[in-house]
């Protein structure tokens, strides 16, 4: 359970928040938090609401219903809202949590990533370490460190060989099996990244160039054929997600494909697709947009060390 200051900082980190977005014209909205297509993702699980007329979904995120209202409006916009992952439970993960997502009409993934830094600098008492490195928060690429400690591009080393470093690790691998798909790939890179770059590299820094098999809603760029996203990582935590989004309905329902294919693989229930977002995305605006964890960004602007800390009656003691 959270402290009294710190409930209090929670409160003016969102005050904050809202205050940056209106100074910039970025407007709040709301959007259900369900819907009738959960997430496709293979390693993501939505919660499902049933009653006697249909089957129901708790969002994930509100990504697609915020697509399908910046389809409609083309105008910048943002959202604070629950979100719900099953399964997801420990230190810095909780069923529940509050998830700040916005997007923004022409904005590069440089643009975006800037005003991630501008509203970092507009919240009230920064821990010393931000103040420390905010002016010169650095960028790594995701394919030149892993190249540089593995001596493969991301995009093309073995499943095999993927499989053996993260094994060297030493590490429990328990929630990690063998497939011959893009998921496993994915997985094992995720692995192998916390595991071993992400400890060598800078407390406080942006990850960009992000594997093909990691792209997901992001767009690629053919020059570096990697994908278009960067991450925000302070200390080990992720922070931040952002993409220069895709807007090809063709390529987001090849990814469903992909992705269903995953999940037969592995066991999980089909889901599914949510039509009405692909056809939306064809009329969005070239934009930009990140989702951003409220509680792990309380977690850490108050360094507190879990998220039981910042949240009020955390899972499982609801």
């Amino acid at each position: 359970m959270p402290t009294w200051p710190v409930l209090k900082a929670r409160a003016k980190v969102l005050a904050a928040i809202r205050r940056f977005f209106e100074a910039r014209s970025v407007t709040e909205v709301s959007t259900p938090s369900l819907s009738r297509s959960g997430t496709f993702d293979a390693q993501l699980s939505s919660f499902e609401v049933s009653d006697q007329a249909e089957k129901l979904f708790l969002q994930t995120s509100p990504e697609y219903a915020l697509k399908r209202a910046l389809a409609v409006y083309r105008e910048a916009i943002f959202e604070i809202t629950p979100a719900f992952r099953r399964g997801d439970q420990g230190s810095q993960h909780n069923p529940e949590f509050t998830m700040l997502e916005w997007y923004r009409p022409s904005f590069s993934l440089s643009d975006l990533m800037a005003e991630v830094v501008g509203l970092l600098n507009a919240l009230p008492e920064p821990p010393d370490i931000w103040g420390a490195r905010r002016a010169d928060v650095p960028v790594y690429s995701f394919r030149a460190v892993f190249e540089a400690r593995f001596g493969a591009n991301p995009n093309e080393a073995a499943l095999s060989s993927l499989w053996q470093w993260v094994q060297e690790t030493g590490a429990e691998v328990t929630h990690l099996e063998p497939h011959d798909d893009d998921q496993f790939r994915s997985d094992c890179l995720d692995f192998l990244f916390l595991e071993v770059i992400q400890p060598n590299l800078a407390d406080l820094f942006f990850l960009t160039e992000f594997p093909r098999c990691q792209a997901a809603l992001a767009e690629i760029d053919p020059g570096t054929d990697t994908a278009q996203r960067s991450e925000l990582y302070w200390q080990g935590t992720e922070l931040a997600n952002g993409y220069l989004e895709r807007r090809d309905p063709a390529a987001i329902l090849s990814r469903h494909a992909l992705m269903a294919t995953a999940r037969a693989n592995r066991g999980l229930p089909s889901i599914a697709f949510d039509t009405a977002f692909a056809e939306a995305s064809a009329l969005m605006p070239a934009c930009a947009g990140v989702a951003l964890g409220i509680d792990r960004l309380v977690m850490v602007w108050c360094q507190a060390k879990t998220l039981a800390e910042v949240q009020l009656f955390p899972w499982p003691n609801h």
